[in-house]
C-alpha cells in the first residue's frame, strides 16, 4: 500500500505571523504621534470673522504678537481676552517642537482658539 499524498495547506505558520503582527500593532498604537488640532489658512480669498491675531516665531526664537515682542510665558495672558483666529507664522529653520510649544501656550490662554500655521519663506 502506498501512502496517500496530503493536499492540505498548513496554516499554522500563517496564524503565527498574523498574531505577531497584531501584537506589534496593538503595542505601537499608544506610541504613534497625535495630530495637531489646527486649521491651515485658506489663502487670500477666505474671509476670517473677527480680528486676526498675528503671532510670529522668528528664526532666533523670539515671539512677536501684532508687532509687540513678548515672551512665551506672557502669551497665554495676552491672548486670553481676545477673540478671532490666531495666525502663527513660524520660520522654517526652527524645529517643530518650538512651534508646538507656542501652540500649547495659545491653547492654554484660549482653549477654544483655532490657530492657523503659516511657514514663512526662507528670505523673510
Amino acid at each position: 500500500m502506498t501512502p496517500k499524498i496530503r493536499s492540505d495547506i498548513n496554516i499554522t505558520p500563517l496564524v503565527d505571523i498574523v498574531l505577531v503582527l497584531l501584537i506589534v500593532f496593538i503595542s505601537l498604537v499608544p506610541v504613534l504621534p497625535r495630530a495637531l488640532d489646527t486649521s491651515l489658512s485658506g489663502g487670500a480669498g477666505t474671509g476670517v470673522p473677527g480680528p486676526l491675531l498675528r503671532l510670529t516665531l522668528a528664526a532666533d526664537g523670539s515671539l512677536d504678537l501684532d508687532g509687540v515682542k513678548i515672551t512665551l510665558a506672557e502669551l497665554p495672558a495676552r491672548i486670553h481676552a481676545t477673540t478671532g483666529k490666531v495666525v502663527l507664522r513660524v520660520h522654517p529653520s526652527l524645529p517643530l517642537h518650538r512651534a508646538t510649544g507656542v501652540l500649547d501656550a495659545v491653547k492654554s490662554g484660549r482653549p477654544e482658539a483655532l490657530p492657523a500655521l503659516i511657514a514663512t519663506p526662507e528670505g523673510t
